[in-house]
């Protein structure tokens, strides 16, 4: 039996080491090793304040710090309960949406793009098509600027409080904003056709599909958790009773399941659940592309992030404006401490993310539970690496390596979230 082995792959965030058992020209076993070593986040904010919680873990990640930050916020709104203003929550809207631009943008152009052109890395990319670089960064600097005009800063947001805001943009600040990212829409939607040329394997992945769906809205702060496969929609606030999370010996993170099987987070499962939902323009993009209604091929979660890209462009702009004409206000709003223990979800960029608290009388976490995308993700891509390695073991072997990173780079993994 031979091993063949890809240590700390490359062009994801965080480190992970693929194992390919091949016994004559047989794929016998493949693994994903997660070597990040656990940060105890969720023993972190025990003992802490909730309203120090967000501040803490929006340190989890530094592309989805605002999701951290929002989703904590709900779980602890959630558990004293408070209901914020729809003026709040449009503001968080548009910081979540912020992450969007700022990932996508990085894992399409910098992590996943030189695989479909043969270059090992963005660098060189850079040479060839300086006006596709150029691109990416125009959409990433955005949405730093909108994390910033939102959040305060382009990572770890400070703004953000516990029923409401601290402060929010001016109205011309506003105004350039919805300009700027009408104008932006145009290279997202250069983004998703330059994406759907490229050439990707026919793999179906067998698990099912989750994200969070409304019945008015493309779902990012508020919902459902539905099932693509199982057609069921529960409240977030179950989570715990259809997620298990359970330890496997070769990594560091554990693997989750929904009814014994893994399944798929991310813009993949977005767009199959909630496309009638998108905005018009990221809509007209799809059916330009071809969109059949439903796909399973984890390769398309780039096209499907391309996607949400213009989606996020045309949304945030919108939000831009109803800011400009709803009134009303974001200040915090009143609120008595008390026990209690609350459930938040969004959709990050990666993924559905849960966050979780239970709060004592004086104020105090006693206890923080967060389920991560790629947390959700890492069970359906070992799953997924399974079934498809074994139809390419007969390509030469550097080909065969390459398109199992690509899958890999497809679910746009963080793997230091996912030990958090």
């Amino acid at each position: 039996m031979s091993t063949i082995t890809v240590e700390h792959v490359a062009r994801i965030e965080g480190h992970g080491t693929i194992t390919v058992d091949v016994e004559g020209g047989v794929v016998r076993d493949i693994k994903m090793d997660i070597i990040e070593p656990a940060r105890f986040f969720e023993s972190m904010v025990v003992g802490r304040r909730f309203d120090e919680v967000s501040l803490i873990t929006s340190r989890i990640c530094g592309i989805c710090s605002p999701n951290h930050a929002v989703t904590s916020l709900r779980a602890v709104e959630d558990a004293l309960g408070i209901e914020v203003s729809e003026r709040t929550k449009v503001l968080r809207k548009l910081l979540v949406y912020g992450s969007y631009l700022q990932n996508h943008a990085t894992h399409l152009y910098v992590f996943a793009a030189p695989d479909f052109v043969g270059l090992p890395s963005v660098f060189p990319l850079a040479e060839t098509h300086p006006e596709v670089v150029q691109r990416a960064l125009t959409i990433k600097k955005i949405g730093n600027e909108l994390t910033t005009l939102i959040g305060g800063r382009p990572v770890h947001p400070i703004t953000a409080l516990v029923g409401g805001f601290a402060s929010e943009p001016d109205a011309r600040s506003l105004e350039e904003f919805a300009e700027r990212l009408t104008r932006l829409a145009g290279e997202a939607e250069e983004t998703a056709r330059l994406f759907a040329t490229f050439e990707v394997p026919a793999f179906e992945t067998a698990g099912d599909m989750l994200a969070l769906v409304a019945d008015d809205d493309y779902a990012i702060y508020e919902g459902e958790t539905a099932s693509l496969q199982g057609a069921w929609r529960r409240p977030v606030a179950e989570y715990r009773d259809f997620i298990r999370e359970d330890v496997v010996g070769h990594s560091n993170a554990k693997h989750s399941t929904v009814a014994g099987s893994p399944f798929m987070v991310g813009a993949l499962p977005r767009v199959n659940l909630s496309a009638d939902r998108l905005a018009p323009r990221a809509a007209a993009v799809l059916g330009e592309l071809g969109w059949s209604g439903v796909s399973r091929n984890p390769f398309m979660n780039n096209v499907c992030q391309a996607v949400e890209l213009v989606d996020a462009c045309e949304r945030c702009a919108g939000y831009a404006r109803q800011l400009l004409e709803m009134g009303g206000s974001s200040e915090p709003v009143p609120f008595a401490v008390r026990a209690g223990s609350g459930v938040g979800a969004t959709e990050a960029p990666r993924g559905t993310l849960y966050h979780a608290y239970s709060i004592d009388d004086d104020g105090f976490v006693t206890a923080g539970d967060v389920i991560t995308p790629t947390a959700q993700n890492l069970g359906n891509l070992e799953a997924d690496m399974r079934a498809f390695a074994p139809t390419v073991v007969d390509e030469p072997r550097d080909r065969f390596v390459l398109l199992v990173e690509q899958l890999v780079r497809a679910y746009d993994p963080c793997l230091s979230c996912s030990v958090h």
